[in-house]
């Protein structure tokens, strides 16, 4: 009889629970394809590339072509004071250069001798040149390149948007796999217990046990009923944070209510001591940034340089802008204007230079002091991964003098120098050896994935 009481022990081992053949399963390859495809953040990411196009798009509208047209009459007491009309086009090039082509008409009675022209109409074909300020840059191409820039970051920063949502989803599938099988140990050790109270007290009715031993066989069933309803708490808490991370089709949440599935077994995958930082996304987007800022502190030193601007054009009657085209003619039918200024102090261009040359610098100090910190995280995280398996090792073998234990204390019972009591005992210290162990793999786990998240290489390894 006393046998029997024990036998069921070896149910707190099997860990490949009949009831997971009874549901389904979420393996952890599975759990992140679904993130993969279906959470909005990682939708959000896929979105940057939209997002690089249409900065482009805009800053390319800094070269637009532009046609504007211009009308001014004037009437009074019956006379036509004057009428103007110039419709022209300009076209923005590369360099500070820009094209201009116009057609002026004027009439009236009162024009200003500066606003004759030929009855026809008056040509123009000119273009413009920056010789000074805006020669070397200027705000389009300064947009243009930064534009570039972006394009190139959208690759890491979706990495990096990824690397983040992978590094929070596997630690929670992870800690819901772990409160998973807490819950199941605690289940098989409810059963055990409910099945050694019925032995005892058929062992009491047949005088072969105290009553004494009855009241020890129920209060295990009570403690262990309370550690199974802690267990279950957190494991379906757990869950619920799961749902964070399961999506459907359309943007629709998976409701946490109706989930039923379990996770599958441990998770297998290796130690991977790594000291690499040059693949983090977050260290590489400060590269990014100081490229960007590289392009404004171009750009705010070009401010320091007074402005000239030399405007050339040929004129000519009617609409024919290149109707004669010689040297001869361009000599007696042109038009020039050149444009020059030069602040005294320069104070506000000085100032806007002086501020980016901060801003790179504090980028220069912040990327410095995140690779010296990111290489530390890295070191800890190796150490602690050594540290957990080892700790793991010492684990499996206190398991073994835990389990040998109980099998001793078993044996001693049935020889009559034991107590039910001792023997509850042993059995909760092979529960708390499991539930240690269980909980070390799970920081083991969450270790592996934090190893490649602060490598950067999380989003390859998924």
């Amino acid at each position: 009889m006393k046998s029997k009481l024990f036998c069921a022990f070896l149910f707190l081992f099997g860990m490949n629970a009949n009831a997971q053949s009874l549901q389904d399963t979420l393996s952890y390859k599975d759990f992140f394809s679904i993130v993969k495809q279906f959470h909005p953040i990682a939708q959000q990411a896929n979105l940057l590339n939209n997002l690089a196009r249409a900065k482009r798009t805009k800053a390319l509208g800094g070269f637009d072509p532009k046609i504007d047209a211009g009308f001014d009459q004037k009437y009074f007491d019956g006379t036509e004071y004057y009428t103007f009309l110039t419709p022209q086009l300009k076209l923005p090039l590369w360099y500070g250069i820009e094209l201009k082509g116009s057609y002026s008409q004027a009439e009236g009675a009162y024009l200003n001798p500066e606003s004759k022209i030929p009855t026809e109409g008056l040509g123009y074909a000119g273009i413009s040149f920056e010789l000074g300020k805006g020669l070397l840059i200027d705000e389009r191409r300064a947009a243009i390149k930064q534009a570039a820039i972006f394009a190139q970051s959208t690759k890491n920063e979706q990495i990096r948007i990824l690397n983040d949502l992978f590094l929070d989803a596997g630690s929670q599938y992870i800690d819901w796999q772990n409160k998973f099988k807490i819950y199941k140990v605690y289940e098989n050790a409810l059963d055990l217990a409910k099945v050694r109270f019925e032995a005892v007290k058929i062992g009491f009715k047949n005088g072969d046990m105290p009553a004494i031993d009855t009241v020890e066989a129920i209060l295990t069933v009570q403690q262990r009923e309370t550690s199974l309803q802690q267990a279950n708490l957190e494991w379906q808490s757990s869950k619920f944070m799961l749902s964070n991370y399961l999506w459907l089709a359309n943007n629709q949440a998976v409701d946490p209510n109706k989930l039923t599935i379990i996770p599958q077994d441990t998770l297998t995958s290796p130690i991977v001591i790594n000291n690499q930082i040059e693949n983090n996304p977050k260290l590489i987007s400060y590269d990014f940034k100081l490229m960007d800022l590289n392009v404004e502190r171009r750009l705010k030193a070009e401010n320091l340089k007074p402005q000239l601007n030399l405007q050339l054009g040929v004129l000519n009657q009617g609409t024919s802008l290149l109707r004669n085209i010689n040297p001869n003619y361009w000599q007696n039918n042109n038009k020039v204007n050149i444009g020059f200024s030069f602040p005294l102090t320069f104070a506000k261009a000085r100032g806007d230079l002086a501020e980016t040359k901060i801003k790179i610098r504090q980028t220069e100090l912040e990327r410095d002091f995140f690779g010296v910190e990111l290489q530390n995280k890295i070191s800890q995280n190796n150490f602690e991964m050594i540290t957990l398996q080892n700790q793991l090792i010492i684990l499996n073998q206190t398991y073994q003098s835990s389990l040998q234990l109980l099998q001793g204390e078993e044996l001693k019972f049935k020889l009559g120098e034991s107590s039910l009591f001792l023997i509850n005992s042993r059995e909760s210290k092979l529960i708390e050896v499991i539930e240690k162990t269980l909980n070390t793999e799970f920081k083991l786990e969450k270790s592996k994935i934090k190893s490649l998240w602060l490598s950067g290489t999380l989003h390859q390894n998924i």
